[in-house]
């Protein structure tokens, strides 16, 4: 038996305390302010701050293993906290397309380099060793979601939490994609329910810390740019949608979204334009398209996934439950 404390207490933390509560581990969650909602559904509730290395340590005291949700200057204190207390290993806030995909100017890192960086000092250091994990999963279905991450209260520092503010719009059947690499090849990325992310995580405690790598990846599937909006749109089409899929692919004919497909080559063109404007939401959803151009979301050969007894839902299912029956404007 371990003891887990989460940090956060959004939609993401609150996935991690309902998988987790179906375990024999013991486990926290530590918050800014009181949750009188989590408490009442049985958790445990450390309310903490984040600017406070003496708190956080005696909150730490005892913990094996830390789920991480916050990011930023927190998460940073909460590593440096974790490392003194004698927490085993880290999961920091990262679940999304690997690391290794990023480029060396990202205008999405959102402290995400300063937090490995700090985790990698950590996991060398010769008194306060600490192990680190990073989970990666591609980007989460429930970007698609009715409602978008925010009906989940995830993303909020991504600025595209909003329903339809990454790929497409699938209540009003609008798109705005790049679909083909700057090498001509198509865009593919994997994806994963924030659900399944929640499985995945915690099945992986029965592998055994000890066991864990730097890096896990686990994905519910990996398409392209296309595919994604092909099955969008077929599922929006009809109520009654009734067809076959053999090779994963449609075998009958979609009548597709009103799609703008932004060429690889003018994708910096198209930042700059809203840049300029102070269009900041366009700005956001730009960049989260010239990161998918650049792979930031694909992988193949997720290792975690063979490791573990998790069956992700497919992606069709998926966006079937979501936008099968049009839901009311």
């Amino acid at each position: 038996m371990m003891r887990i404390a989460i940090a956060g207490s959004g939609g993401l933390a609150q996935i991690f305390a309902q998988y987790l509560n179906d375990t024999v581990h013991q486990f926290i969650i530590l918050s800014r302010e009181d949750q009188p909602a989590l408490v009442s559904n049985g958790y445990q509730v450390a309310v903490v701050d984040y600017d406070s290395q003496d708190d956080l340590r005696f909150t730490l005291r005892g913990i094996d293993l830390v789920l991480s949700t916050v990011s930023g200057v927190p998460q940073i204190n909460l590593i440096d906290a974790a490392a003194h207390s004698g927490v085993r290993r880290f999961v920091p806030a990262e679940f999304e397309g690997p690391p290794a995909r990023r480029t060396g100017n990202d205008p999405l890192d959102r402290g995400k380099r300063a937090t490995i960086d700090r985790l990698r000092n950590w996991s060398n250091h010769p008194r306060h060793r600490m192990h680190f994990t990073i989970f990666s999963c591609g980007i989460f279905y429930e970007r698609f979601a009715n409602g978008g991450m925010a009906a989940l209260d995830i993303g909020t520092s991504t600025g595209i939490q909003n329903e339809g503010s990454y790929l497409m719009n699938a209540r009003h059947g609008t798109a705005e994609v790049v679909e083909r690499t700057t090498s001509g090849q198509p865009v593919y990325v994997c994806l994963t329910s924030v659900y399944d992310v929640g499985r995945f995580v915690i099945a992986a405690l029965d592998l055994g810390l000890q066991t864990w790598p730097g890096e896990f990846r686990m994905s519910g599937e990996r398409r392209t740019v296309t595919e994604i909006l092909q099955w969008a749109a077929a599922v929006r089409g009809s109520k009654n949608y009734i067809f076959s899929l053999k090779d994963n692919m449609l075998t009958c004919t979609v009548q597709m979204f009103s799609t703008d497909v932004i060429e690889p080559r003018d994708l910096a063109a198209h930042l700059q334009h809203a840049t300029y404007y102070q269009d900041y939401a366009r700005v956001a959803r730009v960049q989260e398209l010239i990161a998918t151009e650049q792979r930031r979301y694909d992988f193949e050969n997720p290792n975690l996934n063979p490791l573990v007894n998790v069956q992700p839902i497919p992606f069709w299912n998926w966006l079937s439950a979501q936008w099968g029956v049009p839901p009311a404007q």
